[in-house]
């Protein structure tokens, strides 16, 4: 099993199986030892975009038995700064992350020559001691005192 502790480790590991000429999501579970258990493109797009949902992410995450997980997409175009909605699903993924209570160890966009690791640039914060998902319980539960 392959381990990755880095962010360049993992936009290796992705880009030696993304194809380069569409937008791929890939993901990988990774065991407590961050050796990928399991890899797969989940979801495969055009040119410029790719349509993912944090459930298939995380459906995938529990088939797998991930203690931790990373997630990658290729920008074909080169570019390997997020998009306004990289980041919005990179949020959503860490929400969800927060009430599986699966780590999301990084987000990383991939190019040909390079790539970008939200762990990297401070945008992701990446081990968690399963307090978020309590704390977004309480969240829920607030909420729903009060529609009550």
């Amino acid at each position: 099993m392959h381990r990755i502790t880095t962010a360049l480790g993992a936009a290796d590991f992705f880009r030696k199986r993304m194809s380069p000429d569409v937008e791929e999501v890939w993901v990988a579970a990774l065991n407590s030892d961050k050796r990928v258990s399991a890899a797969q493109c989940l979801f495969r797009g055009t040119a410029d975009q790719c349509l993912v949902h944090p459930r298939d992410v995380f459906r995938f995450a529990c088939l797998h038995n991930a203690t931790g997980l990373l997630v990658a997409h290729n920008h074909p175009s080169g570019v390997a700064l997020p998009s306004t909605e990289d980041e919005i699903w990179t949020e959503q993924l860490l929400t969800a992350a927060a009430i599986f209570m699966i780590p999301l160890l990084d987000h990383v966009i991939v190019t040909r020559t390079g790539y970008f690791s939200f762990l990297e640039s401070g945008r992701l914060v990446a081990e968690h001691d399963g307090s978020a998902g309590r704390d977004l319980h309480k969240v829920f539960q607030k909420r729903n005192q009060k529609e009550r």
